[in-house]
């Protein structure tokens, strides 16, 4: 079979729980609806960390974190860029005689090595949406869908291309709860507002459940402080903002899929989509992302769709990471993967009918910090039922089940009924950290005290933030 064209599209910030396709019934995507029923997508598909940087170095390269020495946002500390030793996907489908482009965002730290990244600066537009904020970071999606249809129009060399069109949105809800939180939906969409996620309040003695970094969140970013004075109605505002956003990319994923279908190879070329990480969506009175590693943060779509894709709108439950994109787009390919990454491939499972094929026992992720203000190292354990997640702050833990409590509001961890199953998870964690040398235990962390000398709250915050403590 010969190597086929590959389109890869990339979301930034979009949760699974976000899409009709899994039970979101408030958004507007049908343009991601009909890629996702064109071909196979996984159900159970976990980012590597709720947070940019991080999330892209380790998909583009399928190593953790820790391996790529990505740890977080922003530069100098602690972000590095990923070693020059580390094929990454772009160097090695380049090397194997493709097309290599990127267009869009990048937030890489180096992982986009063997790419053609095109610019994107253009002059500023009038905003599309009068009731919500749109600075550059909302405009850049339509350079970026200008740039890729450009390029899908005009191709015309002998050999395959690996395009990745790499879209900013929802992830502009970061602006919107920043600078511009005082923007409200208009007066005649309020009757169309989301309605509050069913996971909003915990409990008090759920609350005092919690490990000590989710306890004291709100002292560790500005967005947290925010969300903790708002009502219920603003809450419904954000999720508004964040659909708004969300509905912008599925627009401009359209424009690319049409481009793709004008072309007379577009049925030798194998459609990927995906996002780096997900959202809070206002479970337990979160925002953005940051630190948690919840459903809404770390469940992300994946779905696959085109060149040898059978059957249409097949769902797969098995585990999986963002960490098997490399090796599986290597074996469509016919590329030899190195041998060091920790990807699995998922080519058999697309390809064959293997509904529940057996992926993985476990998938893992990691937490370190943001901008370097505080250092909280976690981990997380998805077992096919399970989430256990670890600090090293205190050894906070948290044990949810899944099947009986998806919006894990009752943490496990203390229930003595759980002893064997919190300690089969904590095993899994001391494996993975072995077989993957990840530090985790030796690792410092650092939280100046200020930040937890005041009422622990997710409601009405007063304090310090990270960012004013070691400014």
């Amino acid at each position: 079979m010969a190597q086929p064209n590959i389109l890869v599209i990339i979301c930034d910030q979009l949760s699974a729980q976000a899409l009709p396709a899994w039970g979101n019934d408030f958004a507007s995507t049908p343009n991601i609806n009909a890629l996702i029923s064109s071909g196979v997508s996984f159900d159970s598909a976990y980012s590597n960390c709720p947070l940019c940087q991080p999330s892209r170095a380790s998909f583009w390269t399928s190593r953790y974190p820790h391996q790529t020495g990505v740890l977080a946002n922003g530069e100098p500390f602690p972000v590095s860029s990923v070693n020059a030793g580390i094929n990454t996907l772009g160097t090695l489908f380049h090397h194997a005689g493709y097309e290599t482009v990127h267009f869009g965002k990048q937030h890489d730290a180096g992982a986009l090595r063997g790419f053609q990244c095109v610019p994107i600066q253009e002059s500023e537009t009038e905003p599309a949406h009068p009731s919500l904020s749109h600075n550059y970071d909302t405009r850049q999606d339509r350079y970026t869908r200008q740039r890729a249809v450009d390029f899908l129009e005009s191709y015309s060399k002998q050999k395959p291309f690996l395009a990745v069109t790499d879209f900013n949105n929802p992830h502009n809800i970061c602006g919107w709860i920043g600078e511009n939180a005082e923007a409200r939906p208009l007066k005649k969409t309020f009757d169309l507002l989301p309605s509050l996620p069913d996971n909003l309040y915990l409990s008090e003695s759920e609350f005092s459940n919690r490990p000590i970094p989710i306890r004291y969140l709100a002292s560790a970013h500005r967005r947290q402080a925010q969300i903790s004075e708002w009502d219920e109605l603003k809450i419904r505002h954000y999720l508004h903002a964040y659909h708004h956003y969300l509905s912008l990319v599925d627009s401009e994923i359209g424009h690319i899929l049409n481009a793709l279908h004008q072309r007379d190879d577009a049925q030798d070329t194998l459609v990927v989509f995906f996002s780096d990480h997900g959202d809070s969506m206002c479970g337990r009175w979160m925002a953005t992302k940051h630190t948690s590693f919840y459903e809404e943060t770390m469940h992300v779509p994946l779905a696959f769709s085109g060149a040898g894709i059978e059957p249409k709108d097949h769902r797969i439950e098995g585990l999986c990471s963002l960490l098997d994109l490399l090796p599986t787009l290597c074996d469509f390919a016919d590329i030899i993967p190195p041998q060091d990454i920790e990807g699995r491939s998922l080519y058999e499972a697309i390809t064959a009918d293997h509904p529940t094929l057996d992926l993985h026992q476990a998938v893992y992720a990691q937490w370190h910090t943001e901008w370097g203000h505080t250092i909280e190292p976690g981990r997380m354990v998805r077992t096919p039922r399970y989430k256990y997640t670890h600090y090293r702050e205190c050894y906070g833990t948290e044990l949810y089940d899944l099947q009986t409590d998806p919006g894990e509001t009752h943490n496990l961890a203390f229930n003595p009924e759980y002893t064997d199953i919190l300690k089969n998870h904590h095993d899994l964690l001391n494996t993975y950290i072995t077989q993957s040398n990840d530090p985790y235990w030796s690792m410092d962390f650092k939280v100046d005290p200020v930040l937890r000398q005041h009422k622990p709250t997710y409601r009405n915050y007063q304090g310090p933030l990270s960012l004013d403590v070691v400014s």
